[in-house]
């Protein structure tokens, strides 16, 4: 019997354990900080077993590598270095369904001569984004097309009758992440040219976008998409946008909250005996300040929806601070997480939508592929499943063989694609596709 370590025991491990322990009948073994979170999702099954671990244990880490078939990594990517080392050093393949750094990037050559495969991106954005486009791509190529544009899209949103709040969002992963991700450069192309997005401005690129039969959202660019090009086979004069989906308001009210430095994660500060008006107002620099000073400073009027959100979140209530001591960004996830939770029962929602323009020899086309899922009320969230199944599933073709590589990798071949995609299918996450002539 083959076995797997899930390291982390996270908002959307569940799935993938489940999928590893009962539907491909592996051992597996997650190691967590909180170890009780590893025992809620084992859950008593025999062939699962949880493990106090912390990230810092390196030497326990290398027994758990030494012992595993393969390791699925969970945990927040600056450890997934020291993961990969271990893998390597033991001869194990890796799956992560986060990012390529360019640290796990250099790991290339080394992952190659040990026969190693470190498999990243393997989730849901990105991940299934990835698959969706590079499906569409290699038929278009093939049949004779060639692709002059790909604009994708990813947003893990409440679904639209659970969209229940005035920010128009709610946690279905780390809500630390999103915070974090919130503050992340970008770049993409348009038309071969190159626009970049510094961390500080991501919110002013936002736009409008329709997708057919879902509404309206609003986008903003992902990270950067350049690194995709070769990957996608697009040559250097074609347009490549990589962006997130939020429901209209999201994007002004993130801005505001930069602007008042309220996502610093750097500065740790003792608030005690402050209040969240003061803190807020501290950001400003003005400790007597109230609602219609900040929203002078942000250059809004007091009325705006923007200011609506901020005095909804809390910002200006004279409640003392939950949070004694730590960094501003500590207080702002607090105050979300008790605001922006799911209810039991209701349900989150993903959506995945790639546009791909093609140019065949007598015409231009327009192919969408279109993917909405929501989650299962009081069961399995849309987010949980959509990052981990495609993980899991991938995980499972490795031990069996069907897929044989090394090196550093993202699900961009067919081989890893096709399979994975289609075994998506049984689970309903299947795409809807459109083509139009332009």
């Amino acid at each position: 019997m083959k076995q797997v370590a899930i390291l982390g025991a996270g908002l959307v491990s569940k799935p993938l354990a489940d999928y590893l322990m009962d539907r491909a009948g592996y051992r597996v073994l997650m190691a967590t900080r909180t170890v009780a979170k590893a025992e809620a999702i084992i859950a008593e099954r025999s062939n699962g077993r949880a493990l106090a671990w912390t990230t810092d244990d390196l030497e326990a880490l290398e027994g758990i590598v030494r012992e595993a078939d393969l390791v699925v990594s969970m945990i927040p990517p600056s450890m997934h270095i020291p993961v990969a080392e271990a893998c390597l050093r033991n001869g194990k393949t890796l799956v992560t369904t986060s990012y390529v750094s360019p640290e796990m990037q250099a790991l290339d050559e080394r992952a190659k001569q040990n026969g190693v495969l470190l498999l990243n991106e393997i989730g849901e954005d990105p991940g299934i984004d990835h698959m969706g486009a590079k499906r569409m791509i290699d038929e278009a190529v093939r049949k004779g097309g060639r692709v002059r544009s790909l604009t994708s899209y990813g947003a893990g949103l409440p679904s639209f009758e659970s969209n229940r709040n005035p920010m128009g969002y709610k946690f279905s992963w780390s809500p630390r992440g999103v915070m974090l991700a919130a503050q992340t450069a970008a770049a993409y192309l348009k038309d071969g040219e190159v626009v970049d997005v510094p961390a500080a401005e991501l919110f002013d690129h936002h736009w409008l976008v329709d997708i057919e039969g879902l509404g309206t959202f609003e986008t903003y660019p992902n990270r950067s998409s350049l690194r995709y090009l070769p990957h996608f086979g697009l040559d250097e004069k074609a347009s490549l946008y990589r962006g997130l989906l939020r429901f209209v308001g999201w994007c002004s009210t993130m801005k505001s909250l930069i602007a008042l430095n309220l996502l610093d994660s750097g500065k740790e500060r003792d608030f005690a005996g402050l209040s969240y008006r003061e803190f807020t107002a501290s950001s400003i620099g003005r400790p007597g300040a109230g609602r219609e000073d900040v929203a002078t400073f942000l250059g809004l009027s007091i009325k705006s929806d923007t200011m609506e959100r901020l005095g909804w979140l809390g910002l200006f209530d004279e409640s003392p601070l939950a949070v004694a001591k730590g960094t501003n960004v500590d207080v702002i996830v607090d105050l979300m997480v008790k605001k922006m939770s799911y209810s039991p029962g209701e349900k989150d929602m993903i959506i995945v939508h790639d546009e791909i323009e093609v140019e065949f020899p007598d015409r231009r086309e327009r192919h969408l592929s279109t993917m909405r899922v929501e989650g299962v009320p009081h069961g399995d969230s849309a987010m949980s499943r959509a990052v981990s199944l495609p993980a899991a599933i991938a995980s499972r073709l490795i031990l069996e063989g069907k897929i044989e590589l090394s090196g550093v990798h993202m699900p961009m071949l067919s081989e890893i694609y096709e399979p994975v995609l289609t075994e998506l299918e049984e689970y309903t996450f299947a795409f809807q596709h459109q083509r139009f002539e332009l």
